[in-house]
């Protein structure tokens, strides 16, 4: 496990709590999300990266299980289960694969959004962009942590189901109580939009 954060003075406190917990932790460039996670993976020596972003404490373990399975199940450059809650999905992609995306890119929104290269260029990339089982698609629950309203969402599922619950777990209880995906429903994501567009065109074409 590498803490992948920027080199900026306001993370200097993460990189103490990292460093405490004994996870390797690797910094560079705030913008540059690209190259701070080749970074971490060479300073590991992965071949394989699992990026999982700090802002989804709701990480679901049977989807990262899943999509491991996927990915395994073929000569894949990138895997990732889709239509889950946002925020809940970790994306598997090869240093191999990232490497050829720094080497092709400077486009700065590339540098910051790794993967849109490969979305935009799908032809050039082997991915398997996976379905879920069909209880776990529910693509209009926000997961992710970037509003005030996102943290209530969580702290009500983690003070209902404690910390390990998975969508197992998590599904009912927010299927029983539908005001509580309400908590952050007019929450919009940046640059969703757009990059879910184009998911959803490779959907469509892939085999």
């Amino acid at each position: 496990m590498v803490l992948a954060i920027p080199d900026t003075s306001e993370n200097d406190v993460l990189a103490s709590a990292g460093e405490k917990l004994g996870i390797k932790v690797h910094r560079g460039s705030e913008d540059d999300v690209l190259g701070r996670i080749i970074g971490a993976g060479r300073s590991v020596s992965a071949g394989v990266i699992y990026r999982v972003t700090s802002d989804n404490p709701l990480i679901s373990n049977q989807v990262v299980r899943n999509t491991w399975e996927g990915f395994i199940n073929g000569e894949w450059d990138y895997a990732v289960m889709e239509n889950t809650p946002l925020g809940t999905t970790a994306e598997i992609v090869t240093m191999d694969t990232l490497e050829r995306v720094e080497q092709d890119t400077i486009d700065s929104q590339h540098r910051e959004h790794p993967t849109l290269f490969m979305y935009e260029n799908s032809n050039l990339f082997r991915m398997n962009l996976m379905s879920p089982p069909d209880e776990w698609n529910h693509i209009d629950w926000r997961f992710t942590v970037d509003t005030e309203k996102d943290l209530a969402l969580a702290k009500k599922i983690f003070g209902q189901l404690g910390p390990d619950a998975d969508l197992d777990e998590i599904v009912p209880f927010l299927s029983a109580n539908p005001e509580v995906p309400g908590i952050n429903a007019d929450v919009e994501q940046q640059n969703w939009t757009s990059l879910k567009e184009k998911k959803d065109e490779i959907s469509r074409t892939s085999v």
